[in-house]
């Protein structure tokens, strides 16, 4: 079973999203259309006081405003960070039943030297020994990843 995780960006003072979160959202619109996930867990917590609510939220009511059932997507509100993100979620996707978590960020968050994400997870997932990581951070890559997992 699939859990997709669909890392937050910092929200704009005024609530609205950011471009790169607009890119996360494309990519996690995408990944529910294609691959079919069972869940999709949307991770950021209230980043910016300012925006008054958590980038989870904001992604909620986006994704149910474009389609996705509300019963596919979990809110996971209390991380800030790259490294929370991890620590908050992956026992979200292990509680589903997961045996694949696909991890959603933009390319330039996925690729970064300092806290990556995928590290960061992994780490995260070694004490799940039976939920295998993927990353997606490319329209592209969903496509790739359709007959592999």
């Amino acid at each position: 079973m699939i859990v997709a995780v669909v890392l937050g960006n910092r929200l704009n003072d005024d609530g609205s999203i950011t471009d790169k979160m607009r890119c996360r959202l494309d990519l996690a619109s995408e990944i529910h259309k294609t691959l079919l996930p069972c869940k999709m867990v949307l991770s950021g917590g209230v980043a910016n006081p300012l925006a008054g609510k958590s980038e989870a939220q904001a992604m909620f009511d986006i994704l149910v405003a474009e389609g996705v059932p509300q019963n596919v997507l979990i809110r996971e509100e209390k991380s800030l960070t790259t490294k929370q993100n991890a620590f908050y979620s992956v026992p979200i996707v292990a509680q589903c039943g997961a045996d694949v978590l696909l991890l959603c960020t933009s390319p330039e968050h996925m690729h970064r030297k300092y806290l990556n994400p995928k590290r960061l997870f992994a780490r995260m997932l070694k004490g799940y020994p039976d939920i295998r990581l993927e990353t997606c951070c490319t329209l592209e890559e969903v496509q790739k990843l359709k007959g592999k997992i």
